[in-house]
């Protein structure tokens, strides 16, 4: 139903568009630019069809994964691509051998947290103020696949 295909330079103009759709405060255009220059860090997109529905940005440093972004086109949520980013994003860290997945996310953004839960992430800590407009905690959750 929906597959994945890794963001090159041309894409980035069609996912900016999507996350102004998504995020109050989206990436600039440079951003995307500046992530897809590091070698580290690793854009896919999620299609239905040949539809942009969704994508994640990851960054793989040895043994380790930081979840950057991921966002799902609006009017596609609550279909579980949410679930089949998650998946996917284990996925990728278990072919290269990635042992922990991070990632930051707002402290009332009960859906993403929901979802994270369910797949077995865990709180660490609370930030105090790492998100602005609005000014919000940021949870930084981690998962240990080698505890799967």
């Amino acid at each position: 139903m929906y597959r994945v295909k890794k963001m090159e330079y041309e894409d980035i103009k069609d996912v900016a568009v999507m996350e102004k759709e998504i995020f109050k405060f989206p990436w600039a255009y440079e951003s995307f630019v500046s992530f897809l220059d590091n070698k580290f860090n690793h854009f896919y997109l999620v299609l239905k069809d040949d539809e942009l529905v969704g994508y994640f940005g990851i960054m793989m440093i040895f043994d380790d994964c930081d979840i950057y972004s991921v966002g799902v086109r609006p009017k596609y949520q609550g279909e579980g691509i949410g679930n089949f980013i998650i998946k996917k994003i284990i996925q990728i860290c278990n072919e290269n051998n990635v042992n922990t997945i991070t990632l930051e996310v707002r402290e009332f953004n009960y859906k993403a947290i929901g979802l994270y839960e369910k797949f077995g992430f865990k709180l660490l800590t609370r930030i105090k103020g790492y998100y602005s407009n609005p000014s919000e905690d940021g949870l930084l959750m981690r998962l240990d696949l080698d505890e799967e």
